[in-house]
C-alpha cells in the first residue's frame, strides 16, 4: 500500500475496480527499482494420457476430458527445516481421484457412450504449461472435445451437503451439475463470498480448456459442512490457504478425513 501513497486511488479502490472489471491506469507519486540475480534451467516433463473408448457408434468419436495436474513445487526454500513441497492435496489427491474414476469407468459392464480422456497434466504450477501444450497439440480434435472436468484438490476437512461448480455459470455444464448433485442429495451453491469468482476459475487448468472453446468445470465441496458451522468452515479453509497451501506442510501429516 506504500506504493499508492499520494496516488489518485488507494489499493482498496484498485481491488474494487478490478472486481467490476473497471481498472484504469494512472501515475504513481513514488518510484521503485529492483535488481535480482536469476538462474534458469530447462526441463522436459510429459503429460500423461489414458483413453477409454466409448461404446456408441455415433458418440464414441466425441470426447470428455477428466484432468488433474500431477506437478507441484518440488524442492524450495526450507520452512522449519523442511524444503520438500509435497503437494498432497494440491494435487496428489486430485490425481488419485482421476485414477480411481478411470479404474471404475474401465470396469463398468457397459462403457460410457462417449469416449473419455484421462489427462494428467504437468507444469500447472508454472503457468498451466501442460494444459496449454495439450490444447496446442491435442491427441483428438478440439472440436470433438465436448467438456473438461478438472480435479484440483478434494474435500479434506468434513462431509458436506453442497458443492460449488467453479465455472458452472459459463456453460450448460452447470445444468448437468445441478442434475447430478440433486441425484446425490446435494445442493449446488455459488462460490463463497471471501473468494472471487473470476479468480477462482482462472487458477487451474480448466481456464485453458475454456479459452480453447471447451466447456470446463471444477467441482469443489461447498461450505455447508455437516459437523462444522459455515463461518468456522470458511475460516478453517482460509487458514489452510495461508499456512499450508504451497508450503512443505501440505503432506500426509495433516488431518485427512476419508469420509469427506
Amino acid at each position: 500500500s506504500l506504493l499508492f501513497e499520494g496516488a489518485p486511488y488507494s489499493l482498496k479502490q484498485i481491488f474494487n475496480m478490478e472486481a467490476v472489471n473497471n481498472l484504469r491506469s494512472f501515475q504513481l507519486a513514488v518510484s521503485a527499482s529492483f535488481r535480482g540475480s536469476f538462474q534458469q534451467r530447462d526441463f522436459l516433463s510429459p503429460n500423461g494420457i489414458g483413453l477409454l473408448r466409448g461404446n456408441d457408434a455415433q458418440l464414441k468419436d466425441t470426447y470428455v476430458i477428466i484432468s488433474a495436474h500431477y506437478d507441484h513445487l518440488g524442492i524450495g526454500p526450507a520452512t522449519k527445516a523442511d524444503s520438500i513441497y509435497n503437494g498432497v492435496f494440491d494435487n496428489a489427491a486430485g490425481v488419485a481421484a482421476v485414477l480411481e474414476i478411470a479404474r471404475v469407468m474401465a470396469a463398468l459392464p457397459e462403457k460410457p457412450k462417449r469416449s473419455v480422456l484421462f489427462l494428467f497434466l504437468t507444469g500447472e504450477e508454472k503457468g498451466l504449461l501442460g494444459s496449454s501444450y495439450y490444447v496446442d497439440h491435442p491427441v483428438v480434435p478440439l472440436y470433438q472435445t465436448l467438456a473438461n472436468l478438472n480435479v484440483d484438490g478434494l474435500a479434506m476437512f468434513d462431509t458436506f451437503n453442497n458443492v460449488v461448480g467453479v465455472g458452472a455459470e459459463l456453460s450448460t455444464l452447470g445444468e448437468l451439475l445441478e442434475e447430478v448433485a440433486a441425484a446425490l442429495g446435494l445442493r449446488v451453491s455459488a462460490i463463497p463470498s471471501p473468494f472471487p469468482e473470476t479468480a477462482s476459475f482462472a487458477r487451474s487448468d480448466q481456464i485453458t480448456f475454456a479459452k480453447a472453446g471447451i466447456p470446463a468445470l471444477l467441482v469443489m465441496e461447498g461450505p455447508d459442512y455437516r459437523h462444522t458451522s459455515r463461518e468456522a468452515g470458511l475460516q478453517r479453509l482460509i487458514k489452510w490457504g495461508q499456512e499450508i497451501y504451497h508450503t512443505p506442510f501440505d503432506d500426509l501429516r495433516q488431518p485427512l478425513n476419508l469420509a469427506a
